[in-house]
C-alpha cells in the first residue's frame, strides 16, 4: 500500500509540474473565465485583456484553430498557409507550441508568424487581435481588423432567416 502511495504522490508532483509554466517580463491576470496574458506594451494591450463585447464575438466568430504550429516551430510554408488563410478569412486562429518560440511566449510566436507571412507575400498590416494562453491559440487579423470590431461592424450579423416557398396549385 505504501508503494502505492509513493506512485500517486509523484504522479500528482509530476502533473502539477507540467501545468507550471513560467512568462518573463509578463504578469497572469485571472478570471473566472480564462487566463490571459496582461502585456506591459502599448501596441499590444487590447490582444492581451479580457475579452467582452465585440472582441468576444470576433473571438467566436472564428470557430477553431485553422493553423496548428507544432513542437519544431514555424516554418515558410506556415507563414504562406497564414497569408493565404488572411486572404480568405478576415480572422484566423493559430494554435501554437509555445516551446518552438525565444522564452516560451506566445507573442514571440506571433511575431516570428507574422514576419514569415509577410514573407511570403501577405499584407504588413496583419493585426494581432487576441492571445489566449490557455488554450496556446493566437488570433491573427486583416489589416482594419480591430477598427471594425470595436466599430461593431465585425463579425457580420448573420443572415435573415429563410422563409419558406409557397407551394402554387
Amino acid at each position: 500500500m505504501s508503494r502505492f502511495l509513493s506512485s500517486l504522490l509523484s504522479l500528482a508532483l509530476l502533473f502539477s509540474q507540467s501545468l507550471a509554466f513560467v512568462i518573463p517580463n509578463s504578469q497572469l491576470c485571472s478570471n473566472h473565465q480564462s487566463w490571459s496574458l496582461k502585456s506591459s506594451s502599448s501596441d499590444n494591450n487590447a490582444a492581451f485583456e479580457q475579452l467582452s463585447g465585440n472582441r468576444q464575438k470576433a473571438w467566436q466568430h472564428a470557430k477553431k484553430p485553422l493553423l496548428r504550429i507544432g513542437g519544431k516551430g514555424a516554418t515558410k510554408t506556415h507563414g504562406n498557409s497564414l497569408r493565404q488563410l488572411l486572404d480568405q478569412h478576415t480572422v484566423v486562429k493559430v494554435k501554437v507550441n509555445p516551446s518552438a518560440f525565444e522564452d516560451n511566449s506566445l507573442l514571440n510566436a506571433f511575431e516570428v508568424l507574422k514576419q514569415l507571412a509577410v514573407d511570403s507575400g501577405a499584407n504588413d498590416g496583419m493585426e494581432l487581435i487576441h492571445i489566449r494562453t490557455s488554450d496556446k491559440v493566437i488570433l491573427f487579423g486583416k489589416e482594419g481588423t480591430l477598427d471594425l470590431i470595436d466599430a461593431g461592424d465585425f463579425p457580420p450579423p448573420p443572415p435573415p432567416p429563410r422563409e419558406p416557398k409557397e407551394e402554387e396549385e
